[in-house]
């Protein structure tokens, strides 16, 4: 079986390997297993982090097609003939197209399918409205009501539709195909010992607060300036306080909110950074915290857990899934991140790192390969029964 993905995600090819500053090259491999890849991308045209996350080249260059960014209105509304012209012509070649939603170029490549006759799966990362409508910019503000409705259309028609969630996108935007809900993290299994080496942690530093967020400094709605004003209340408490902020970005704003807010000292600022650098930072903090205004099911939060780390997160998208109500707080509230930490007991702490990396077993590859592996095999079986 032929397969197309599409998505908006960069990838850089250097010498035979793609290369890529975030975590899809599991994603492909995934998809890979579904038949012959065909691949729809952006050009990486951004900084590349020092250890970039790279994937044999096993894709043949021609069945790899770069696309143009849709992020300016021209691009996306008066000069998208070459997309379409690129798009189509895997299309005609392959059995199942794949959009990675939302992204312009996702909504687009299921549109194509649809009017070709072709079954396509939406795989379903995140909500746009969300994300669009609590953009700092008032043109994203406008452009969100479309967004949304254009993501409503896709998988009102799809054939399959992949859910990162389990709730939360599924209620959203709901669909009359096969569906799999579940997320795409891709966790190694964890051994006893990593809560063990938690708990001891807890025991040894009972007053310090050492909070870790990843996520790229730009985007506005990861909200790491609400971590920042939080600060001078926690640390009014506990004096070994101190934020450790991991992604790529300049960081412009958070970096003049810190200065203001005098905490050059307990803020730091660790730029883009390899898988094993992060699961060392996660097992050196306290705790991992995420209050973002849009998230599907964030694989950061997951894999945290998986290190048995207390976590917090906002109420939005797929994290009330992922913790317990009394490590939730309300986006935009920089008062109740302050409470929540300061209510991490040693008690609180130690139940909370266990719950966490219990339940972070469900996320881990096995599991996630077994759910895959039913989900594929009801594709195949539709398709071939079309083909036949």
């Amino acid at each position: 079986m032929k397969v197309l993905l599409v998505t908006k995600q960069a990838l850089r090819i250097i010498d035979g390997w793609l290369s890529c500053d975030f975590a899809i090259s599991s994603t492909i491999k995934r998809f890979q297993r579904l038949g012959e890849l065909y691949l729809c991308c952006s050009p990486f045209t951004g900084k590349v982090v020092a250890q970039p996350l790279d994937m044999t080249m096993d894709i043949p260059e021609e069945h790899i097609a770069l696309l143009n960014s849709e992020s300016s209105i021209y691009n996306r509304y008066l000069h998208r003939q070459p997309n379409i012209e690129r798009i189509e012509r895997f299309v005609k070649e392959v059995d199942l197209v794949i959009g990675y939603v939302p992204s312009t170029v996702g909504d687009l490549a299921c549109k194509i399918a649809h009017h070709n006759g072709k079954k396509y799966m939406a795989f379903v990362v995140a909500c746009p409205w969300d994300s669009m409508w609590n953009h700092k910019s008032w043109k994203a503000k406008l452009m969100a009501p479309a967004h949304y409705l254009a993501m409503k259309k896709t998988l009102r028609h799809a054939d399959y539709a992949w859910y990162v969630t389990e709730q939360f996108l599924q209620h959203r935007y709901p669909t009359n195909g096969i569906t799999l809900g579940y997320t795409d993290s891709n966790l190694d299994e964890c051994q006893q010992e990593v809560l063990e080496r938690r708990l001891d942690l807890i025991d040894k530093n009972p007053e310090r607060v050492h909070l870790l967020d990843v996520g790229n400094l730009d985007v506005g709605f990861k909200c790491q300036d609400d971590i920042i004003k939080a600060l001078p209340q926690i640390i009014g408490r506990h004096h070994d306080t101190h934020l450790f902020l991991i992604g790529g970005g300049e960081g412009r704003y958070l970096r003049q909110l810190t200065e203001s807010l005098h905490l050059n000292d307990n803020v730091h600022f660790m730029g883009s950074q390899t898988r094993d650098t992060v699961i060392d930072m996660m097992d050196r903090c306290d705790i991992y915290i995420q209050p973002s205004l849009q998230e599907g099911l964030p694989r950061s939060i997951a894999e945290a857990m998986s290190r048995a780390m207390p976590c917090i997160g906002s109420t939005i998208g797929g994290i009330p899934e992922m913790l317990e109500k009394e490590c939730l707080v309300r986006p935009r509230h920089p008062e109740e991140i302050a409470q929540a930490i300061l209510s991490m007991s040693t008690e609180k702490k130690r139940a909370q790192a266990t719950r966490n990396f219990h339940f972070a077993k469900k996320y881990m590859s096995k599991e996630i390969d077994r759910r895959l592996d039913e989900f594929f095999n009801n594709i195949r079986k539709d398709i071939n029964s079309i083909n036949q």
